[in-house]
């Protein structure tokens, strides 16, 4: 059989990094790890082509020229499966969607030839059987959170890596906390399954065997949901490390707990780790007890980022508004941890009932859902707030023009740089970093409407210590997209909905700005 995998268009986001990754020559953040993935768990007399929506374009002659296309998906990538679903009919080719958002909401896809519901691990054997006998049902459900040691080395070689900025890895599923709004646990259980050492370092291996060196993302939603397993496991990536010459750095997401396990946050820095996303989500005590965040519960938030960034670590971090105990007040709040907190990246949403969360049963049962889907968390709340739409449109609008003014987001990299030591070690750069640094100069420095804004910040850095201006230049660089994206897309589109006029789109294509995954621990 000749199969298609097809990984959807996302809508550009902040996650996108578009205007960044213009600087850099890159067309995507990230590559589609869900689907070389299930790549390698097809039949090896199987002939498989790759495509990736979000870095080229799919042809009608490769749909008809396969025998099945296979889409796998997040909620964010709706639109784009259920435009590749039609297209597949209207050429009679059979298609199989499977992923997170068919897992969630499986009905959603009628149209589709098979729905592949789950995991992939212990069960796509039999589909791809049943497929190849022409007797798949519509909807094969696949194990129940089966063990993820018996997942094989995704397929790198599939891609191209040339399109993309960094590459991605997967070492555990699940997390034990029971975060209210987060559709993680339901999907992945809250008993984190992990793979074992020898499996991350054959993957870290098969991806430097394509050439790529540079930041490789752990994807896990909270990869220190195993502190025990995880603590085995990064002796192991050192090691690697170091008899590969250290072509990798790391990051990751994970909860804020990691702040109060200093041997932890030591171990990872020395295995390579210089970023981890966490979701901080509120500065509100009572909001967080809303959630059920127990992890954010224990301590003083702004001083336990510290404590992760005097390590050695960036943080970045998730920060969600619209719960139901948040006042007014909120928005400032919001503003003043983040600058206080020194974040750069603070990634700021509405909340949205996503399904299957414990968020949308409550709401469900309290008659408060709305219906329709939330995924825009640029439009409009998917479910009835207690703070006023209009209360809470302005202020967030308020909130993230605050937040990526120039000036305050270069400021925040200074006083994140202040506390964070200087990494010990890096790659020396490559041509194409050079070049692409030469590129960020030039855009932000004399051409971007904050080129001022960035030649004193650069100034500042330079007098403070010379030697960190790589350092400042690389963040600086990733911040063009928060602050370019916030003034030409964002801004706007909230203005429209206080003015009631017809919300206008999230930048057109997509093409070339992959997100990364939008849960946050």
């Amino acid at each position: 059989m000749e199969a298609l995998l097809v990984w959807p268009e996302f809508p550009p986001t902040y996650w996108s990094y578009s205007y960044s990754l213009r600087l850099v020559g890159k067309r995507c953040l990230l590559p589609p790890l869900p689907l070389i993935t299930v790549a390698a768990m097809l039949p090896d007399s199987w002939k498989l082509r790759l495509v990736d929506l979000n870095a080229e374009r799919l042809s009608d002659e490769q749909i008809r020229g396969a025998d099945v296309v296979l889409i796998s998906g997040m909620l964010a990538q709706r639109k784009s499966m259920h435009q590749l679903v039609e297209r597949c009919r209207a050429l009679g080719v059979r298609c199989a969607v499977g992923g997170p958002y068919a897992t969630a909401v499986p009905e959603d896809f009628a149209a589709a030839d098979h729905v592949f519901v789950g995991e992939a691990e212990g069960s796509i054997g039999e589909f791809c059987r049943l497929l190849e006998r022409g007797r798949a049902p519509h909807r094969f459900d696949g194990c129940d959170k089966p063990p993820i040691t018996d997942s094989p080395v995704p397929r790198y070689d599939l891609l191209d890596v040339r399109h993309y900025l960094h590459m991605a890895l997967q070492y555990s599923r699940g997390c034990p906390f029971s975060c209210e709004f987060c559709d993680i646990i339901v999907m992945y259980g809250r008993k984190p399954r992990v793979k074992t050492p020898e499996q991350v370092q054959r993957e870290l291996d098969a991806i430097a065997r394509t050439g790529f060196r540079g930041s490789v993302f752990f994807v896990d939603d909270n990869f220190i949901g195993n502190k025990k397993e995880v603590r085995a496991l990064i002796p192991h990536l050192q090691s690697w490390q170091e008899a590969n010459d250290w072509p990798f750095f790391f990051y990751t997401e994970a909860s804020l707990n990691l702040a109060d396990d200093e041997p932890l946050m030591k171990s990872m820095v020395e295995a390579g780790f210089e970023s981890v996303f966490i979701g901080i989500e509120s500065p509100s005590a009572d909001s967080i007890a809303e959630m059920h965040k127990v992890q954010n519960m224990k301590g003083d938030i702004t001083g336990r980022v510290h404590r992760i960034i005097e390590h050695g670590m960036d943080v970045w971090a998730g920060f969600i508004i619209g719960f139901d105990s948040d006042t007014p007040s909120i928005f400032d709040e919001q503003y003043d941890l983040i600058e206080q907190a020194a974040i750069p990246f603070a990634m700021v949403g509405v909340l949205q009932a996503l399904p299957g969360t414990a968020l949308t049963r409550r709401l469900e049962k309290e008659g408060r859902l709305k219906p329709h889907i939330g995924t825009d968390q640029f439009g409009y709340v998917n479910f009835e707030t207690v703070l006023p739409e209009k209360t809470l449109v302005a202020g967030y609008r308020r909130l993230l023009r605050k937040i990526y003014d120039p000036r305050a987001y270069l400021d925040r990299v200074r006083a994140m740089l202040a506390r964070r030591p200087q990494p010990r070690w890096r790659a020396r750069p490559t041509a194409g970093q050079i070049v692409s640094g030469i590129r960020a100069l030039i855009t932000q420095g004399l051409i971007a409407h904050y080129r001022f804004e960035y030649l004193r910040f650069l100034w500042k850095v330079w007098r403070w210590d010379s030697s960190r201006l790589v350092e400042a230049l690389m963040r600086a660089g990733a911040g063009h997209h928060f602050i370019e994206y916030t003034r030409k897309v964002v801004a706007p589109r909230l203005e429209a909905m206080l003015d009631a006029r017809p919300l206008p789109a999230l930048g057109g294509s997509s093409r070339g700005r992959v997100v990364c995954p939008d849960e946050s621990p």
